[in-house]
């Protein structure tokens, strides 16, 4: 599917912090478990970037860490119960911590650790003051087997991993590639469903020339630090917004705004919805306008003499009535969305080859009821889920949740194929408007793929 399956919610018990990973597949032995799509706190355990593994002919090669060491024990636990191989290499696509700091786990079951030229392994961990001790216990930073100073390709068995420095003249990014399973790891270069990060002095202009570089090569799915779409709409979503940021500020800078005004008046509204939108866009304003202002020259206006008035004489006309005011238009309300029962839900959506669509809430969540509340209210949404959903509500607190279906994060969204009474997707947590709307695009196009939507 093009929306790679969910993300589940992460609970603290007396054992220890429990991170809830399940590995997805993405390719032939290419596997991935996908983090949240929030800041790293307390509640997360700092599980908010995407940790993958491939399986070799006699081992693992894992793509970033993870967070924490108990993270990477906990993955590693996972692989050891698909098939019991041990994890050859390490490659962080980023020196950022959550994308590190589980390499110390991964360095004493024996794995060589690759690393960006940037990976500092004498600085302190700030993630540490973000989540609690026991999700932060035996975590360390440790430094690398080998810093990636050019493009360099392993060869491991009969498989070759290109890691490419994607921006020449940034150390702390790289770009890994599979050629035989045609999947691209992008790490921090693509961003879905989540504002790009101007941080670190990331330059925009080369930025966008790593995305025209990265749309050039020859994958079929593509894997970022964030965010579970994997087809060519991840790329967009990333490319999309830096374009739209950069044309915006050059605007700006052209017609003698300064830097203040322009944090200030630039907003780009159809990502307005998009996670952490709010802490991170005046930023990257602030960023792209101090980068672009060295290189876009503004305009020059040459003030033009006025004009004499020519003394008109006086006309006395009489006033012309005023026209009546046009009847304004009565906005259409989409109608509200009706739910059903498990099995009349199941008999109706095969009728009417639709798909059902199963919300699943708990008691005291305000996540919840704010999805209620969008449910309730935006017409987009009520429009896309009457025209191809039977929708069905239940309570995890308090309702048996069908075909086997769990959920360790509320609400959470089942979208379920009628006609085989199979779960296509889990999508939990969705907090943005416009992740549950692409959500419920990405439910309509892979029904009519595969023929069971009308």
């Amino acid at each position: 599917m093009r929306y790679i399956l969910s993300l589940f919610f992460l609970t603290v018990s007396i054992f220890g912090f429990n991170y809830h990973l399940k590995p997805y597949p993405i390719a032939d032995n290419v596997y991935c478990f996908f983090g949240l799509g929030t800041e790293a706190n307390e509640i997360n355990g700092g599980n908010i970037v995407n940790s993958c593994y491939v399986e070799i002919k006699d081992g693992y090669v894992v793509i970033d860490s993870g967070p924490t060491y108990s993270y990477a024990q906990q993955a590693y636990n996972l692989m050891q119960v698909q098939k019991r191989l041990p994890v050859k290499y390490v490659i962080n696509t980023s020196s950022d911590d959550t994308h590190i700091l589980g390499n110390g786990f991964y360095k004493e079951q024996g794995a060589t650790i690759l690393a960006p030229k940037g990976y500092d392994a004498e600085r302190k961990p700030l993630l540490s003051e973000k989540i609690t001790a026991d999700a932060f216990i035996n975590t360390r930073i440790i430094p690398p087997d080998r810093r990636i100073t050019k493009d360099t390709t392993i060869r491991c068995c009969s498989m070759r991993i290109t890691i490419d420095r994607i921006i020449k003249s940034d150390d702390n990014y790289l770009t890994v590639f599979i050629p035989s399973r045609n999947v691209l790891f992008a790490g921090d270069m693509i961003y879905n469903n989540r504002i790009p990060a101007l941080k670190k002095g990331r330059s925009l202009i080369k930025w966008l020339k790593a995305l025209k570089k990265i749309e050039k090569q020859s994958w079929e799915r593509v894997i970022s630090a964030h965010g579970i779409k994997s087809r060519y709409s991840a790329l967009r979503n990333t490319q999309s917004y830096l374009t739209l940021l950069k044309e915006r500020v050059e605007e700006a800078i052209q017609n003698g705004m300064d830097k203040q005004s322009a944090v200030r008046e630039i907003q780009l509204l159809s990502f307005i919805d998009d996670s952490l939108y709010n802490k991170w866009h005046k930023k990257n304003v602030a960023v792209a306008y101090d980068e672009l202002s060295k290189i876009v020259p503004q305009k020059v206006v040459t003030p033009t003499p006025k004009p004499k008035k020519k003394v008109k004489a006086k006309t006395i006309t009489k006033p012309k009535p005023k026209p009546k005011p046009k009847p304004k238009a009565q906005k259409k309300y989409e109608p509200n969305i009706r739910y059903y029962g498990f099995s009349q839900a199941i008999k109706k959506a095969k009728q009417e080859k639709k798909i059902v669509l199963l919300k699943v809430r708990s008691d005291n969540c305000p996540f919840c009821d704010e999805l209620d509340q969008t449910l309730k209210h935006n017409n987009q949404v009520k429009r896309l889920i009457n025209k191809h959903y039977v929708m069905v509500q239940m309570n995890n607190s308090r309702d048996h949740l069908p075909l086997g279906i769990h959920v360790g994060v509320t609400p959470s969204l089942a979208f379920i194929r009628p006609d085989q009474q199979k779960v296509e997707m889990i999508i939990p947590g969705i907090e943005a408007l416009g992740e549950l709307i692409n959500v419920l695009k990405e439910g309509i196009k892979d029904g009519k793929a595969q023929g069971y939507l009308k």
